[in-house]
């Protein structure tokens, strides 16, 4: 399965929220809110194989985290809500 990034919804609250120095999330059905930050995807491709993706126009955004993907982040904010 792979991941689907989506725009950031304005109602997530990152206030209380430390900063993000780096954190790798496995993917285990969670939803992740990012704000500010630098992602990177891994994710199994059809064959089996590792593919890797940086979503470098999306800065802040959410999406569901399927098992089977990991999302490495730095910088910025991020949310875990399981």
């Amino acid at each position: 399965m792979s991941f689907e990034e989506k725009s950031l919804v304005s109602s997530i609250d990152f206030n209380n929220v430390p900063e993000n120095r780096v954190t790798m999330i496995v993917g285990k059905g969670q939803i992740v809110y990012w704000q500010g930050s630098n992602v990177t995807v891994y994710e199994i491709d059809d064959e089996g194989q590792e593919q890797t993706r940086k979503l470098v126009d999306m800065r802040n955004g959410q999406g569901v985290v399927p098992d089977g993907v990991k999302l490495y982040i730095t910088k910025g904010k991020v949310k875990e809500e399981f």
